[in-house]
């Protein structure tokens, strides 16, 4: 009787190790087996914002931006009509180019003498500009639109010329905070004559 409830209490255990090792799968049977699904590796998604390029943040909001570039035209338009050179060197990088109707002019001085001689005579009542498309890149401002020069004659009237521009401006740590660097003024047409 002890032999039959002892072979009862082994019993168990020797059930649970003859499953154990008929469940185990064999490696090497499993590679050769015809019926053993095949294991795939897909690649890794990519997704289009992991490799787009990073746009550099402007240092300067919009609207920020056009009121430095109006004020800035607003001085140099102000130097030609007040025929004050400081005025328009201030809005100039030192190796800035301008271009006009008349030719590239590169530096500072080569640009005041292209304004002496587009009207800085005293004959300039008032030189405008206005901005009409303005991008922000990084710390670089492209701007363009519209210039308007009104110009005073021998009798009591005017003459108004509008002309179309396109600048590039930089923004530098001071003492030089925003200076053009590129400035092109397209040919001006006349518009009809203003009278007082």
């Amino acid at each position: 009787m002890m032999k039959t409830a002892h072979w009862r209490g082994m019993a168990l255990p020797i059930l649970c190790l003859i499953v154990s090792a008929c469940s185990k799968p064999d490696a090497n049977a499993n590679s050769a087996d015809p019926n053993t699904p095949a294991v795939v590796k897909a690649p890794q998604v990519v997704l289009a914002s992991d490799t787009a390029k990073k746009v550099p943040e402007p240092v300067v909001a919009k609207d920020v931006a056009l009121n430095m570039v109006s004020r800035n035209y607003a001085l140099a338009g102000a130097g030609l009509s007040m025929m004050d050179a400081k005025l328009i060197v201030g809005a100039y990088a030192p190796a800035a180019e301008l271009t006009t109707p008349n030719g590239k002019f590169t530096g500072q001085t080569a640009i005041v003498k292209e304004f002496q001689s587009f009207g800085m005579d005293g004959s300039v009542k008032e030189f405008t500009r206005q901005s009409l498309m303005l991008n922000i890149v990084d710390s670089t401002v492209v701007d363009s639109g519209y210039y308007q020069v009104t110009r005073k004659t021998a009798r009591s009237d005017s003459t108004v010329e509008r002309g179309a521009y396109a600048s590039v401006w930089r923004i530098h740590p001071p003492p030089m905070d925003w200076v053009m660097t590129e400035d092109h003024l397209y040919a001006a047409k006349k518009l009809a004559k203003k009278s007082k």
